[in-house]
């Protein structure tokens, strides 16, 4: 993405930076209908779960009567030790509770026992129940009573887990599913990175006909599987960079309570992402797949471990089984076309993206990243008319105007791109990149002080960025001031000695200075580093023919038409060097093609 033409000029080199992955529920876009209304009826057998300690309230859920004095809810709701309270939706009425009667920690059920009465909901077969099916999830999600009605996505194969596109809030769990007969066919287990779980009913009516005894909950929180669900809780409420050594420590302590705690497994591999850690958190994501080989989300996470890693075919491969799994799974199509991308493939990831918008039109890192691929193939246009959605749906989204700026750079719309550039540093002041095209775009007006400042500041920010080294140094070759361009050169190819960029702009200047033999050797390392330079290798036939080197001055320009048979530049140069040997026919005939090609070149 360099911007120069084949002659003697500078050239500067802009970074842009827009690829983001995401494996959180951010992106969860669902067709949701919420009906407050229609099932009234269920008042009286749906409950709101409270677990307290002391004056404070640890766990808010939901739950309902399966017999007249038994309520089924999930286990984490109601983990934590302290009392538990079990109110009417009106909160006119609350059951003392007894004790648990029986539980299931792999299903994450528990039935409590309560001193009363409640009106018990028919329990339906699960293993009838049809994908496509509409369900409505009954709960108090925000601590508010609400029924809301979608379809079951999926049925998983591996323990008939229910899969549905409802999107289910805090407060919701423990809450029945119900089918279009009013009848418990799951049971609201949570939400993953995109869908709600329910678990089937089947497996309620099982627990059921294994009730015992009633175990006193202070006893029963004591068990050291029970345990495990308050260390996870711990951890969930550790958020925060800072924080997230202390919740590895808590899910340590959950898995060594419980080594089948499939999500602490899920929550520690992201907390040693989130510290670098990727090796670390492929293990435990690895430990997941192990226990349980369709928990869908576990692959989008891995493939994000390793895209960090550069593992990017590997990512792929996990992101392929996501999309197997759930093929409406949004951030496997977006996370799996970055992975594309950093292969080199901008055109599948495209197509990635685009289905991504496709089953989520509100997808603003989808945008984002297509608009990446875009400039990566020169489509500037189409590259601004996602930059723009993105801001539409996100307008603080930083690197989204930094990179629509660079984009209207390359279309010659230099104002436009300061002005986006402008809008990234207002909302983030440390914006490196943003500075940088900046400097650009003032240079290319006219404003080479005003530029100056701008590469000043992004070194100030990052004092080992290249780029802003060689931009630097292009525009002070611009205001005459050699030295100081090549001692920014120096120092990009210190930093960077890759960089053909920065061999070429010094050759450029050396070759100001009439150092024609430094810029030969500038010129060389440039080819060297990107043999396809036909601008370097024109320019070192300039600097040969000025040597007197008229032989090694043709091959140069031989080869920079070869490669770009468009260059004027380069026929004028191979003329005046066949001249200076005496073939006069030859160099009238370079001469005329470098006029045809363009008219105000200067013989």
């Amino acid at each position: 993405m360099r911007m120069y033409s084949m002659n003697q000029g500078i050239r500067l080199f802009f970074a842009v930076l827009a690829l983001g992955l995401l494996f959180s529920c951010a992106s969860k876009h669902q067709k949701v209908i919420e009906n407050t209304s229609e099932f009234q009826k269920y008042r009286n057998s749906i409950v709101r779960v409270e677990n307290r300690y002391g004056f404070f309230s640890k766990g808010i859920g939901s739950g309902f009567f399966v017999e007249r004095n038994k309520v089924a809810t999930n286990i984490h709701v109601i983990a934590y030790p302290g009392r538990v309270y079990v109110k009417s939706a009106d909160k006119k009425t609350t059951w003392k509770v007894e004790g648990v009667v029986a539980y299931d920690v792999k299903n994450d059920l528990v039935i409590l026992k309560v001193v009363g009465k409640g009106e018990a909901l028919p329990l339906g077969n699960s293993d009838i129940v049809q994908e496509g099916e509409s369900v409505s999830v009954v709960g108090f999600p925000d601590e508010k009573f609400k029924v809301r009605d979608g379809p079951l996505y999926r049925i998983r194969n591996n323990d008939k887990w229910l899969q549905m596109e409802v999107d289910t809030a805090g407060g919701s769990s423990g809450g029945p599913v119900l089918n279009s007969k009013g009848q418990v066919v799951g049971i609201n287990k949570g939400v993953g990175d995109f869908y709600s779980y329910a678990i089937p009913s089947n497996i309620l009516k099982v627990l059921l006909t294994q009730s015992a005894s009633t175990e006193p909950l202070e006893q029963w929180h004591k068990r050291e599987l029970i345990r495990s669900y308050n260390y996870y809780h711990q951890a969930e409420k550790k958020d925060g960079k800072k924080y997230y050594d202390k919740a590895i420590a808590n899910l340590d302590e959950t898995i060594r309570l419980n080594p089948e705690f499939i999500r602490a497994y899920l929550k520690r591999g992201d907390a040693k992402s989130a510290l670098g850690d990727h090796e670390g958190a492929i293990s435990d994501y690895d430990k997941v797949i192990e226990l349980d080989p369709e928990y869908v989300d576990v692959y989008n996470h891995r493939g994000a471990a390793k895209w960090k890693l550069d593992d990017h075919k590997g990512a792929i491969n996990d992101y392929d089984r996501a999309i197997e799994l759930n093929p409406k799974h949004v951030d496997a199509y977006s996370n799996r076309g970055a992975a594309k991308w950093k292969l080199g493939d901008p055109k599948a990831a495209i197509k990635d993206y685009s289905k991504a918008i496709e089953l989520n039109p509100k997808y603003v890192v989808a945008y984002s990243n297509r608009g990446f691929a875009k400039l990566e193939l020169g489509d500037y246009k189409g590259a601004i008319n996602d930059y723009d959605r993105a801001i539409e749906l996100n307008p603080k989204h930083v690197n989204v105007y930094h990179n629509r700026g660079y984009a209207k750079y390359n279309l010659g719309d230099y104002k436009g791109a300061i002005a986006d550039c402008d809008k990234a540093i207002e909302l983030n002041s440390q914006n490196d990149i943003a500075y940088n095209i900046r400097g650009g775009a003032k240079s290319a007006l006219g404003d080479h002080e005003g530029a100056i400042s701008d590469y000043d500041r992004v070194i100030q920010l990052d004092p080992e960025f290249a780029m802003a080294y060689y931009n630097r140094g292009a525009v002070k070759q611009k205001l005459g001031d050699y030295k100081g361009a090549i001692s920014d050169c120096d120092k990009a190819i210190k930093l960077n000695p890759q960089s053909p960029t920065a061999y070429y702009n010094r050759g450029v200047v050396k070759q100001k200075l009439d150092d024609y033999q430094g810029a030969i050797e500038d010129y060389g390392k440039a080819i060297e580093l990107d043999p396809q330079d036909a601008a370097a290798y024109n320019n070192r036939g300039v600097a040969k023919r000025k040597l007197g080197d008229y032989e090694g001055a043709i091959s140069d320009c031989d080869k920079a038409i070869n490669l770009n048979p468009q260059e004027a530049a380069a026929y004028k140069n191979r003329a005046r060097a066949k001249e200076a040997l005496g073939q006069h026919d030859t160099a009238k005939a370079d001469f005329e093609k470098a006029k045809e090609l363009d008219a105000n070149i200067a013989k």
